[in-house]
């Protein structure tokens, strides 16, 4: 099982379609809101540039990357292997 953080921003569109889709295909994640200490901490470790911020295994990932612009419409199988939805053959 991945390891997944999330760092929602306060009506950040993308940071709701992202925990959107993680709550419905039930992968267990970490919500660290970006506006705490903590979330703070983590956006200067990591240099985050963007919200959400994306944790996973350790890794940021960069939000464009599973969203599309400017619908952000989810990019399914880009999200499943990433949030480790995919099975293992």
């Amino acid at each position: 099982m991945k390891e997944i953080v999330i760092l929602p921003a306060a009506n950040c569109r993308r940071s709701q379609k992202v925990l959107a889709y993680l709550d419905e295909n039930q992968v267990t994640y970490s919500r660290i809101d970006l506006e705490t200490e903590k979330g703070q901490q983590i956006v200067a470790d990591y240099e985050l540039r963007s919200s959400p911020g994306i944790l996973v295994d350790g890794v940021l990932v960069n939000p464009f990357d599973i969203l599309e612009a400017p619908s952000c419409r989810v990019k399914e199988p880009i999200a499943r292997q990433l949030f480790g939805l995919e099975e293992v053959s």
